[in-house]
């Protein structure tokens, strides 16, 4: 313990430790600010003309508009929007007057785009608002349902564990769904984007753990103390992990914490499905927000490890850094220009798979995306947990040893 505490200490007081750590919480204090003070909502005055009015007064403003509307999604409900949406389509066709559509059309937005993505049969959302009979959405989950069931056969032809797994999930669903006004897609984005920073930041830091005392020659000198070996090891590799962990958790509760706040704690119990309408995620946006936290702590630690796996093996910390971030952006890339079943099963199975900007674990949670293993397929998620929960032992055993075996060279 005194080698783990004397080793923290050291690592602390470098300025290659705590310069990026204040970096990441001043990063998280610009973006949950930028999320609080982005939120727009835009109404018309009197004279017709639309007024924008942003940060904590326009989300005030949107959670009283759609006040009505929250609550429990009843059918009744999709069935009254569908009305309101037909009736000002009606009357001015394609040329809305702004106070019919911000007043009349922008509350309900959330139960329209619900209707046009279950009733769109492949088709414009848009027209088939136009086409459905109100009196039709009375059936909206059973079609629902239906619709989710057809886009995962014609996605995975001739695959019927992939329509199994989905039913699985999709009949743990609570319906009917609720609806409370605030926490959006938008702001799981943003936490995204954080974890993914945190995970470049926290393995930029620790790549220099064993390479550094490489290259200035004060491994030399450790190696031949009593404990310079396996129990000085284990004293690096836990005084890097326990630091880079205190930096997620005070960058994470920053956001958690303000952001959530702002847009209401209540938001939180939205159900997964009124932002994305075919998930067969049971969750509410608030379950979905822990298990991306969840998500993006083991995939920090599965890098973490690897990059402190790096620098036992590397030289010089130039070398393991350069390797630490090329594999810490390589799903982003992978995800961007290749496609296949190869490319899904790397991007999922790298250290860093469940963080990234669009591959990030929350959008694998709302997509029906399943790798082929073998005879199997598996959904996404669940393959970049397991990759993260098998590869933080691995790595941190390999490292132990490559620090090892470079002592005996």
């Amino acid at each position: 313990m005194q080698i783990l505490l004397l080793e923290m200490k050291r690592v602390v007081k470098s300025r290659m430790t705590w310069i990026p750590l204040l970096v990441a919480a001043a990063l998280s204090v610009m973006i949950s600010f930028s999320v609080i003070s982005d939120a727009q909502y835009l109404s018309v005055d009197q004279d017709g003309k639309a007024v924008k009015i942003t940060g904590m007064d326009a989300i005030r403003a949107s959670k009283e508009q759609a006040r009505p509307y929250e609550g429990t999604v009843t059918e009744a409900k999709l069935r009254d929007a569908l009305a309101v949406f037909q009736n000002v389509s009606r009357k001015y066709g394609e040329k809305i007057p702004t106070a019919e559509f911000y007043n009349k059309l922008v509350p309900p937005s959330y139960f329209l785009n619900m209707i046009g993505t279950v009733y769109a049969g492949g088709g414009e959302e848009q027209d088939a608002l136009g086409k459905v009979n109100p009196d039709d959405v009375g059936g909206f989950y059973r079609r629902r349902s239906e619709v989710l069931k057809n886009d995962l056969e014609a996605k995975y032809p001739g695959s019927q564990d992939v329509v199994r797994q989905a039913r699985k999930l999709n009949d743990k669903v609570r319906t009917p769904f609720v609806f409370q006004d605030g926490y959006t897609s938008d702001n799981a984005a943003n936490l995204c984007v954080l974890i993914f920073l945190l995970v470049l930041i926290g393995a930029a830091v620790v790549s220099g753990t064993f390479a550094a005392d490489y290259q200035n020659g004060s491994d030399d000198i450790l190696r031949c103390t009593k404990n310079g070996h396996v129990k000085f090891a284990v004293a690096k590799l836990c005084s890097s992990v326990l630091i880079v962990l205190a930096m997620f958790a005070v960058c994470i509760l920053i956001f958690v914490l303000s952001v959530d706040s702002a847009y209401g704690w209540d938001s939180l119990r939205t159900s997964v499905q009124v932002l994305f309408p075919l998930s067969f995620l049971p969750f509410t946006v608030g379950q979905a927000q822990g298990a991306t936290v969840l998500a993006g702590l083991l995939t920090l630690l599965a890098a973490v490890c690897f990059a402190l796996f790096a620098s036992a093996k590397c030289r010089h910390p130039t070398t393991a850094l350069t390797i630490v971030l090329a594999f810490c952006i390589l799903p982003a890339i992978l995800h961007s220009v290749a496609d296949g079943n190869i490319a899904d099963f790397l991007t999922c199975v790298l250290p860093t798979g469940g963080a990234g900007i669009s591959h990030n674990f929350f959008n694998q949670l709302n997509q029906s995306a399943f790798v082929q293993i073998g005879p199997f397929r598996v959904w996404a998620p669940y393959l970049t947990i397991g990759a993260a929960i098998l590869e933080i032992p691995l790595f941190f055993v390999l490292s132990i040893r490559a620090y090892c075996r470079h002592q005996a060279a």
